[in-house]
């Protein structure tokens, strides 16, 4: 068993999610985390477009809130957010 020490989905980017149905909040979520640099983004992005359910995209909202507060601050992140209603 090998492990790799670089995350992934690290690497997802908007264009490899192109093909795949994608729930209309979850995309505008992903679109707020667009220029965001943090680790785990990649990773949450890819859970968004899997996500097709109304509680688990409120609890993603939540992680992406505190995703984009740790990358940009609550105020810039709040900011984002309250576009995606």
């Amino acid at each position: 068993h090998t492990s790799c020490s670089r995350d992934w989905s690290s690497d997802v980017c908007s264009s490899d999610l192109a093909d795949i149905d994608i729930h209309p909040q979850a995309a505008a979520l992903i679109d707020t985390l667009a220029d965001c640099r943090h680790p785990r983004a990649g990773r949450l992005t890819v859970r968004l477009a899997e996500s097709h359910d109304a509680e688990e995209l409120a609890m993603l909202r939540g992680e992406v809130l505190n995703l984009l507060a740790l990358s940009f601050g609550p105020a810039e992140a709040q900011r984002r957010l309250q576009a995606v209603q």
